[in-house]
């Protein structure tokens, strides 16, 4: 058996269709990009753009839709390009967006849902971004019909208090938005959920999936900083022994007063996101940090805006205070 320090020249000497057919397409994507940077010889071989075509259906099965297709079809390296776009962290926290900046004619969303990573949702969604109902409206993505629901394998055993760390745990979910028209895509969904809560009144469960986005930065702005939230909400169902389902699987921009972006601005920070917007390797457990440090900013501004609307209110008080007892000084003077 030979040592292990021939082993790099071993493989170096295997054909170059053993390397394409039996090694690399074992490989995902980030260990497919390792081997593309060993050397000139392995770079070409994991330019095969079948490669990443096949390593991209089988991250996001939406993918292999024919209008996803066809958008990538028309990116520099095609699905390598598409993947580095897309599978890394965005991190666009420090980014300055132009609100006002004139959107694509179209936006492209492919979603998938993952429960214990095996499919449970791929859809394709194609939003026009020129109409002035989109500019001038909230802006939300909705990519499940109102009266469909999708099955979740959650049995009737399962006890509803343990529902909420179940789906924090195994549910999973990408939101792809694609700009068509610059070749450009980015992943805004945080993969693992960043808050799961279970609505007192009707008992659904709402599954949120947060990127923080910087917004137009003027310190105090309400649009400081934003978050592209995508929310899941899963409700009992009574059907075939099952409890569960996904019946809403949406996509908003809100700002740091909980208020919906519209459509123009919306689109503004999706392109800065999909254009300049960082691609960090995610470590476990980030997204839902910056979601908590998100939070604590929010409260921090909302304690600031509530002690000057305080003091603003104060400060009535005694000017009317200070003009009554003028006046009342006024009145006994001139009838004295």
């Amino acid at each position: 058996m030979p040592s292990s320090h021939h082993l790099p020249s071993t493989i170096a000497a295997l054909h170059s269709d053993i390397l394409q057919t039996h090694i690399l397409t074992r490989l995902d994507g980030p260990a497919l990009a390792s081997a593309a940077s060993a050397s000139s010889r392995f770079r070409h071989l994991s330019a095969e753009d079948q490669l990443w075509r096949q390593i991209c259906s089988a991250t996001w099965p939406s993918t292999t839709h024919p209008r996803i297709q066809q958008a990538i079809s028309v990116f520099p390296s095609e699905h390598r390009s598409f993947f580095s776009d897309v599978f890394p962290l965005l991190d666009c926290r420090s980014l300055r967006c132009d609100l006002d900046r004139s959107p694509s004619s179209e936006l492209i969303s492919a979603v998938d849902i993952h429960y214990k990573d095996k499919p449970l949702l791929s859809k394709v969604h194609s939003t026009e971004t020129h109409t002035n109902w989109f500019l001038y409206s909230p802006f939300r993505v909705d990519v499940i019909d109102p009266k469909d629901s999708i099955p979740l394998p959650i049995r009737r055993r399962e006890k509803r208090e343990d529902w909420v760390a179940n789906l924090e745990q195994n549910l999973t979910a990408s939101w792809i938005v694609i700009d068509p028209i610059k070749n450009r895509a980015a992943n805004v969904s945080s993969r693992q959920a960043v808050n799961v809560r279970r609505h007192w009144l009707s008992g659904e469960i709402q599954v949120q999936y947060t990127t923080m986005m910087g917004g137009d930065r003027r310190a105090g702005s309400r649009t400081e900083m934003v978050q592209c939230s995508v929310v899941v909400i899963c409700g009992e169902k009574e059907e075939d022994g099952m409890e569960m389902s996904v019946r809403e699987v949406s996509m908003q921009i809100l700002d740091m007063e909980g208020k919906h972006l519209n459509g123009k601005e919306s689109s503004g920070i999706l392109g800065e996101a999909m254009e300049s917007g960082k691609r960090i390797k995610e470590q476990k457990g980030e997204a839902k940090l910056r979601f908590g440090e998100y939070e604590e900013l929010k409260w921090k501004r909302k304690g600031r805006k509530d002690r000057i609307e305080n003091a603003l209110d104060m400060l009535c008080v005694f000017t009317g205070i200070a003009i009554f007892l003028s006046f009342c000084t006024f009145f006994i003077f001139f009838f004295t």
